[in-house]
C-alpha cells in the first residue's frame, strides 16, 4: 500500500510520542541482530532504553494522510526511520 494525500513534516516534539518505526523493526520477520551493523544495533538498543519513544524536544518524522483507506499519522524517530530505510523494512 502507499500513502494518499500525505503531508510529510519533521517537527520538534512538544511531547512524547511512540515511535512507529520501532514497530517495523520489531515485527520484521527474519531480522535479528546479525542482520544489522554495530552502529545500527547501538541505535536500536538506545531507542529500546528510551522505550521507543520520540522524546520531547527531538526532531522526528511525521507523515499524515490516507493509508489503506483511513486517515492516520505515522511518527518516527529520525534514527530508527533511517534504519528502516537503510534495510528497506517499510516495503514489507
Amino acid at each position: 500500500m502507499s500513502w494518499k494525500f500525505a503531508k510529510v513534516l519533521t517537527p520538534i516534539a512538544r511531547k512524547q510520542y511512540h515511535c512507529d518505526a520501532s514497530e517495523w523493526i520489531a515485527n520484521t520477520i527474519g531480522w535479528d541482530e546479525d542482520e544489522y551493523d554495530d552502529a545500527d544495533i547501538s541505535i536500536i538498543r538506545k531507542a529500546g532504553h528510551e522505550h521507543c519513544k520520540i522524546l520531547k524536544g527531538t526532531r522526528y518524522l511525521k507523515v499524515s494522510g490516507i493509508w489503506e483507506g483511513e486517515f492516520t499519522t505515522f511518527r518516527a524517530r529520525e534514527d530508527l526511520n533511517a534504519i528502516c530505510l537503510k534495510y528497506d523494512l517499510y516495503s514489507e
